[in-house]
């Protein structure tokens, strides 16, 4: 989804009262100066997130409302708009150049992530206009959609960020669709280096941070992810979470997800895959799936119901659901809550029927605990190539029906023609199931004289249930 094209006046032009006011508010180096609170302690760990659009010039009473919202929703996160250029700004008072750092607007994420234990997404994007590398015609106001032209200073400053709310923010995502043009005036190569920037910032700032790749939106092409990645080798090592913008009829999602989830495992990036923006419009106008049209908002409803947990089955870890309603077209209802935009201060906001098909989903979609150091965790949609790690394989089952899925049998073949009967037992709709299976030492012997470096497997599934992933446990 588009992110608006405005920003606030105080992220991109300083006025003549910003100016005058600028010496009085000048900060140094930022510190950590948030702890997480005993409620963000203890915050759920599911695979609903919500994506809010909230900007760094909303208003704290709307802010604090998607917030509130989230929370009883039951979303484990709430992905919000970080703007930099609302924090770094630089200009001239009676003839002398000023530099400032301004967090009021950014702090007030940190102060609602600990106030109602939701976990905040922040996406790391708008360039301050002094260190924008932008092509001709771009005017000052416009710049925060150009690439980077002093990267060190960039790192430093993504740094500052993730130094400050390190322990309560601690996932980020580098821009916005940059595979959009109207959204990054540069090039994959310039956004490849942006991004390298921005991890190492990130990472040597606080030791749990991670970076997310920016929101993929054109999801039928790999060329721009193509590109990115062959102009930074170092990159795969360098991105946690892998990321895309599924809208798509519920008969292609969970192909369209298993695909991108291939994607990145052949590229190295075995992180999980987040949807950091999904949704579907409750205006019938706009309703695109045949099989879920014509009943406004429980066809929103249905649609969100069948689709999330065949997402979760083919390889989606984390869900942002459209919180709100935003712009136009199929946008404008695509959220779960019907709201006014943009945002004014104490909005009044109503929950679609979706709202309590995020709710159930979000009880029922547990994520699993991140592995542990040395266990390498892999996609099974496909033949995968692993180092072999130890003598047992953990199965993740995930059953994607909205009726629960009875029990299966499965054989897993390796490499080496070595097969193993496997039988699930019932799955309730929507749930998982791990299950172990120790493999004798005649077989790891003969896996890896066959792979060398690790073994290849395939699974045929005779039940339909999907396999979710495969672990190796040392």
């Amino acid at each position: 989804m588009a992110f608006r094209k405005r920003l606030s006046a105080a992220a991109l032009v300083l006025t003549a009262t910003l100016v005058a006011a600028a010496p009085a508010l000048a900060e140094g180096p930022s510190a950590a100066v948030f702890t997480p609170s005993a409620s963000l302690a203890a915050a759920t760990n599911n695979q609903i997130g919500l994506h809010s659009m909230l900007f760094s010039d909303t208003p704290f009473s709307a802010q604090e409302e998607m917030f509130r919202q989230a929370k009883a929703a039951g979303a484990s996160y709430i992905r919000v708009d970080l703007s930099l250029s609302a924090i770094f700004t630089r200009g001239e008072y009676r003839g002398h150049p000023f530099y400032r750092t301004n967090w009021t607007q950014t702090d007030q994420y940190a102060t609602l992530s600990n106030r109602y234990g939701v976990k905040v997404l922040a996406i790391i994007y708008a360039t301050p206009w002094f260190i924008a590398d932008c092509p001709p015609g771009v005017t000052q106001a416009d710049a925060y959609h150009c690439p980077v032209a002093d990267l060190a200073r960039y790192q430093q400053m993504v740094g500052e960020v993730a130094s400050r709310y390190a322990g309560v923010i601690n996932d980020f995502e580098i821009l916005n669709e940059p595979d959009i043009g109207r959204y990054f005036y540069g090039s994959p190569q310039q956004y490849a280096a942006l991004l390298g920037a921005a991890a190492d910032g990130i990472h040597a700032a606080n030791p749990q941070g991670r970076v997310a790749l920016g929101g993929i939106s054109k999801i039928s092409t790999t060329a721009f992810t193509d590109a990115v990645l062959a102009a930074d080798a170092s990159l795969p090592a360098k991105i946690d979470i892998n990321t895309i913008h599924l809208r798509s009829t519920s008969s292609t999602a969970a192909a369209n997800v298993a695909r991108w989830r291939a994607y990145f495992n052949d590229h190295g990036m075995r992180g999980p895959l987040w949807l950091t923006e999904f949704g579907y419009p409750a205006d019938g106008v706009f309703q695109y799936d045949s099989k879920y049209r014509g009943a406004g908002e429980a066809s929103q409803a249905a649609y969100l119901e069948a689709t999330m947990p065949v997402i979760v089955g083919a390889g989606g870890d984390m869900i942002f659901v459209t919180q709100r309603d935003w712009g136009k077209d199929h946008f404008a209802s695509e959220g779960i809550l019907s709201a006014p935009n943009p945002l004014p201060a104490n909005p009044v906001v109503t929950r679609r029927q979706s709202f309590a098909v995020v709710q159930r989903a979000a009880a029922s979609l547990t994520a699993p605990p991140p592995a542990a150091p040395g266990i390498t965790t892999i996609s099974a949609r496909q033949s995968s190539r692993v180092r072999l790690t130890g003598g047992k394989l953990a199965l993740r089952f995930a059953c994607a029906d909205a009726t629960d899925c009875p029990a299966a049998r499965f054989r897993l073949v390796f490499s080496s023609r070595r097969g193993y009967q496997l039988r699930t037992p019932v799955i309730k709709a929507g749930r998982t199931l791990t299950t172990t299976v120790p493999l004798s030492a005649s077989s790891v012997r003969s896996l890896k004289r066959s792979g060398g470096k690790g073994l290849r497997f395939s699974l045929t599934n005779a039940g339909g249930l999907k396999l979710r992933q495969i672990t190796l446990i040392r």
